[in-house]
Order: structure tokens, then C-alpha cells, then sequence
């Protein structure tokens, strides 16, 4: 009575000793084949997923030089952007002073015309024919009419120069002018020629950022790209991780309908064991009821006493 007990036929060939019970080798086969089962998508999920934490950590890593490369970018387009405005506004002062310039240059062709540029000696020739004559007129017996006559054509003489020194000035006037304007001319080009240094200077320098600009939007597009294909990587890692675990969790199941129907059998055969004692125990104690009555029983009859039966 001591011993486990087992309801139903036994053969070690097909039953394995388990928690004090014979279990079918078969419901002890599926079960530890669904266990391991599980234990195998468990640690192909955990594997998946480990990968998806890897791809991960690489996509953000990514993400963020991205972050970087993008601030970087947009700095240096703001500065060739900056540089480029200012080298317009060099530039636009430049051409406007070139203009001033020629405008000038046109101005100065129109003062100097077509003037006569022996008009100084043509002004001391008939001053010394002047004086000749006037020479003439004290050195030269003449009559009155001749006399009068000859001072008639130094007068004629004499207007003539005032004419003549009248234009010259004019011209000098205006070579004065020509002069100032040359020295504008001069002075706008040298402005212009200033800012245009400025123009330069400034188109090579916004050159620079505009190449740094370049450079780093052909890092950014390949950095994005790398990140897309670690993202898409990663979506398909956690699909798959899923998938595994949708199907470790069929196998849960499977492996709880089993515990569960092997918990079942062994209550329902631990209460058969019950049953069994406590009808066998039941056996002893009636058992034992009728030594005692059989004892007593002797021990009256040993006295000498009567013993009733039935």
C-alpha cells in the first residue's frame, strides 16, 4: 500500500517513471518535442531581435550625423549666401562707377572737340605782327591817307588777337575742365577698381562654401540612403522576430494544452490512488475489528465464559 500506485496496464516500454506516476513515453516525447520546440523560436526571436537592436542603434547613429551633416550644410549655404549678396552689392557699386567713368570720358571727348591746337602760336604770331606794324607805323614816313589806312588794319590786327585770346581762354577754360574730369575718371575707376577686388575676393570665398555645400549634400544623400536601407533592415528584422513569435506562442499553447492534460491525468489518477487507500484502509480497519472481536471472544471462552455468535 506503501508503493505508487498507477491505474491501468503498465509496460515499461511504453510508460517512463515521472513524479511518482507511469507517463505514456508518448505524451513525455510530444511534450519535451513542443518544449524544446518553444525554447528554439524563443531563442531565434531573441536572436532576431538582437539583430533589430543592432540595426537599430545604426539607423539612429546615422540619423543623427544626419541631423549633423544637415546643420552643417545649411550653415555653409547660408554663408555663401551671405557672401554672395554682399559681392552683388559690390559688384552693383562697381558697374555704376565703370558707368559714371565712361560717362564722364564722353563728356570730356565733347569739351575738347575739334579745337585747333596751334591756336597759342597763332595768338604770338599776330601779336608779333602787331608789333611789327606798329614798328612800321613809328619807324615809316606815310601820308595821311596811308597813315590812316595802315592804322585801320592794325586795329583790324588788334581785333583779330582779342578774338583769338578771347577762344584761347575758352579752351583754357575748358581744358581745366578736361583736367577735373580726368582726375573724376581716374578716381571713379580707382573706386571701381576697388570694389571689384571686393567682388572677386568675395566670389572666391562664397566659392569655398559653395563646395563645402556640395560636398556635404553628397554626404547627407548617402549617409540618408545607408539609414533607409539599416531602416528597412530593421523593419524586416522585427517582422520576422514577430513572425517567430507568433509562432512560439502557438507552441505555448501547445505545450500548456499538454501540461494542462498531463496535470489532468495525474489528479485524476492520484485521486484513484485515493480512492484505492482509503478502501484498502477501510479492509484493515474491518479487518482489524474482527481480530480484536476474535481475541476477546478467546479471552471470554479462556475464562470459562459463553461466547454469542451472529
Amino acid at each position: 500500500l506503501n508503493k505508487p500506485y498507477n491505474i491501468g496496464p503498465v509496460s515499461p516500454r511504453q510508460h517512463i517513471w515521472l513524479g511518482g506516476f507511469w507517463m505514456p513515453k508518448k505524451t513525455i516525447s510530444e511534450l519535451q518535442s513542443a518544449e524544446e520546440k518553444l525554447s528554439a523560436l524563443l531563442n531565434k526571436r531573441d536572436e532576431i531581435n538582437e539583430q533589430a537592436f543592432v540595426l537599430r542603434s545604426e539607423r539612429d547613429s546615422l540619423n543623427e550625423r544626419k541631423r549633423t551633416v544637415r546643420e552643417a550644410l545649411a550653415a555653409a549655404r547660408d554663408q555663401r549666401d551671405a557672401l554672395v549678396a554682399e559681392m552683388r552689392l559690390h559688384k552693383a557699386k562697381r558697374d555704376e562707377l565703370q558707368k559714371k567713368a565712361k560717362g564722364l570720358i564722353a563728356v570730356k571727348k565733347d569739351l575738347k572737340g575739334d579745337k585747333q591746337t596751334d591756336l597759342r602760336g597763332g595768338v604770338r604770331a599776330v601779336e608779333r605782327q602787331i608789333r611789327d606794324m606798329e614798328m612800321k607805323h613809328q619807324t615809316t614816313p606815310m601820308s595821311v591817307p596811308d597813315e590812316r589806312e595802315f592804322l585801320d588794319e592794325i586795329k583790324a590786327k588788334a581785333g583779330e588777337l582779342a578774338k583769338m585770346k578771347k577762344v584761347l581762354a575758352d579752351q583754357d577754360k575748358v581744358d581745366k575742365e578736361a583736367r577735373g574730369v580726368d582726375k573724376s575718371i581716374d578716381e571713379l575707376f580707382r573706386q571701381a577698381d576697388k570694389e571689384h577686388e571686393e567682388v572677386v575676393r568675395l566670389s572666391n570665398e562664397s566659392q569655398k562654401f559653395h563646395d563645402e555645400a556640395s560636398n556635404l549634400f553628397k554626404e547627407l544623400k548617402a549617409i540618408s540612403e545607408t539609414a533607409d536601407k539599416k531602416h528597412q533592415e530593421f523593419i524586416k528584422a522585427k517582422e520576422e522576430a514577430d513572425g517567430v513569435h507568433a509562432k512560439a506562442m502557438e507552441f505555448r499553447e501547445k505545450v500548456l494544452e499538454i501540461r494542462n492534460a498531463k496535470r489532468a491525468e495525474r489528479m485524476e489518477e492520484r485521486s484513484a490512488i485515493r480512492e484505492v487507500n482509503t478502501s484498502a484502509r477501510k479492509v484493515l480497519d474491518d479487518r482489524h475489528k474482527k481480530e480484536l472481536a476474535a481475541d476477546e471472544a478467546l479471552k471470554t471462552l479462556l475464562k470459562g465464559g459463553k461466547i454469542q455468535i451472529g
